[in-house]
């Protein structure tokens, strides 16, 4: 199972929704939820970050880095009057080191012009089934993952696969990354 990762003491931003007992979205709370996190099976504890309303029944969490300065995975319990406990499941993970951020840009074969929205997904087999990052092509045709951060990948042979609706590319597309 996939769960979306934390950067290790860093702050973090998290979104979620909040429902009511019929599970319609529950907007207009603002700030005034409360979030509670368990960090690697510990005790939960009050959450201090900064709260905001996005919109429709999205809210927003700051976490801060001394909520994310623990390795592995974190629960975090959110609610308010009126809405159901919403359950949220991360990973707390460490960037390797030794890892060299990667910029991979995607253009266009025909105008060289770059290629924004293009997922961009990086394995470390021919065969495509060892996924080790994900993410999004940005306004430049740079592949960024949700934190805007380019891929960190250790040296080596990697097999990148692009979709977006409307181009056809070759798949996958080898990158020696030293």
């Amino acid at each position: 199972m996939w769960y979306p990762e934390l950067k290790l003491n860093q702050i973090n931003r998290i979104c979620f929704v909040l429902c009511d007992n019929n599970y319609t979205e529950v907007a207009g709370l603002g700030g005034t939820f409360l979030y509670f996190i368990s960090k690697n099976g510990g005790a939960f504890l009050a959450g201090t970050g900064a709260k905001a309303e996005i919109g429709n029944g999205w809210y927003t969490a700051l976490l801060p880095a001394a909520e994310c300065n623990t390795i592995g995975p974190v629960a975090i319990r959110t609610s308010a009057g009126g809405t159901i406990q919403q359950n949220l499941e991360y990973v707390v993970q460490q960037r390797n080191a030794g890892c060299i951020d990667y910029t991979y840009t995607v253009l266009d074969s025909v105008t060289f012009l770059p290629i924004p929205g293009v997922e961009v997904d990086v394995y470390t087999d021919l065969a495509m089934t060892a996924l080790v990052w994900c993410g999004v092509t940005d306004a430049a045709g740079v592949a960024r993952d949700s934190d805007g951060a380019l891929p960190c990948l250790d040296a080596g042979t990697y097999y990148f696969k692009r979709n977006k609706p409307g181009y056809t590319f070759v798949n996958p597309d080898t990158e020696i990354v030293s």
